[in-house]
């Protein structure tokens, strides 16, 4: 164990107990889930009473099996769902449909690499039985899923074979949920979710946990991220505003800004920094290079796609990487900026900002803004604990990868 597992780790535990949540301030979209806070327990139990009694306001998620009323009925359903042995299920998935689901699942069907990612989380990657290609192009992260029938490449999903498979579940972007729905509901429940926006990874991890009959895991990895994004926003929040580095962000894409909405730009505000596209129109705002230049960000980190040549899981040499930072750095102009004068130019992977991993990219982040306000930050060894842990991965990130270059310990 490093001097951050000593230091780091111990204060992760401790502001856990004294600290509200960062990224878990959400209400679980479960029915049952009366009380409308991010779980289902004995106080759901005491609220429904209350509900009856008179005394407490009835919520939509109240009526816990889902018939038009709260009564003693909803009050079954809780017990059910808290001892795991419910029959249904209804839930507010993230695209907004309501969606009852019969038990067991035991079989799914994941279409995005995203919920692959999840389910593996959650320890129910047994149970899948049908992937996107993109999954199968990931053999390295993707060990034993990327063996499974392909049932989805690009935005084509093959419906025909999804229904031959016939799974109990399909997991879909939030998105695309109600297109997929269509095409394959009643015979199959299709529920979407995105598992790439920091602020609803929590819920949607939670009510996936729920979904699979796995809450302990899924309020474990839960707690994990909680305790590290907890402590940044501790620490970042004592900082005087002009004291905040100005960062530019961009996309995979030449000269696309992360701008207001982006995930780019959520990682950014939880690692306290001040992202200098954030007023411009548009999520992902084309940006002209000169206005770089007139905005002189402190700092300048350039994503790249998990797909690409450049960097990620399945890549061990930095030579490629070099080559794109050095043509980064060289655009007309950008010479005069102070990112590039001081060498405060990064370029990171997308599979571990855009995924369930992305809180591994907010402590990079925060050591990149801040490096003496978090000496004691060890952003490899976070990532290696969720890949060991929590993935299942016998993958030593000493030896593989490449995922922040220049490297960052």
């Amino acid at each position: 164990m490093n001097r951050f597992a000593f230091g780091f780790v111990v204060l992760a535990c401790t502001m856990l107990v004294i600290m509200p949540a960062v990224a878990s301030d959400y209400t679980l979209g479960i029915f049952g889930n009366a009380n409308m806070d991010d779980t289902i327990d004995e106080l759901d139990i005491e609220y429904v009473r209350g509900i009856i009694a008179g005394t407490d306001e009835a919520t939509e998620l109240a009526d816990a099996n889902y018939d038009g009323r709260i009564d003693e009925d909803d009050i079954a359903q809780i017990e059910l769902i808290i001892a795991g042995e419910e029959a249904e299920l209804t839930i507010i998935d993230s695209s907004g449909r309501t969606i009852t689901v019969t038990y067991p699942i035991e079989s799914i069907v994941s279409l995005s690499h995203t919920s692959a990612e999840a389910i593996k989380i959650l320890g129910a990657e047994d149970r899948v039985v049908g992937v996107e290609q993109n999954v199968v192009d990931k053999a390295v992260f993707f060990p034993d899923l990327s063996k499974l029938p392909i049932v989805k490449s690009g935005s084509e999903a093959d419906y025909e074979k999804i229904l031959e498979i016939g799974p109990e579940l399909v997991i879909a972007y939030e998105f695309s949920a109600a297109e997929y729905a269509e095409k394959l509901e009643p015979r199959v429940a299709v529920v979407g979710f995105g598992f790439y926006k920091p602020k609803m990874m929590s819920q949607e991890i939670a009510t996936l946990g729920y979904l699979l009959g796995r809450t302990e895991e899924a309020y474990e990895f839960i707690d994990f991220y909680d305790g590290y994004l907890d402590i940044i926003q501790e620490r970042v929040s004592e900082l005087p505003e002009e004291d905040k580095v100005r960062a530019y962000l961009e996309g995979n894409s030449e000269l696309k800004a992360a701008g207001n909405g982006s995930g780019g730009n959520d990682l950014c505000k939880l690692a306290g920094g001040l992202n200098i596209a954030v007023g411009l129109l548009g999520t992902y705002p084309i940006i002209d290079p000169e206005w770089v230049i007139t905005e002189d960000p402190d700092i300048m980190v350039k994503s790249v796609n998990h797909g690409n040549k450049y960097a990620g899981y399945e890549k061990d040499t930095t030579e490629d990487i070099e080559e794109l930072r050095s043509s980064f750095m060289s655009r007309a102009g950008w010479e005069m900026t102070t990112a590039v004068q001081n060498g405060q130019v990064f370029l990171w992977s997308d599979s571990i900002s855009t995924k369930p991993s992305f809180f591994v990219g907010v402590t990079y982040l925060a050591k990149l803004f801040y490096p003496e306000l978090f000496e004691d930050l060890d952003p490899q060894a976070i990532h290696q604990e969720y890949l060991t842990r929590f993935q299942g991965l016998a993958y030593d990130l000493d030896e593989h990868g490449v995922f922040v270059y220049p490297e960052v310990r």
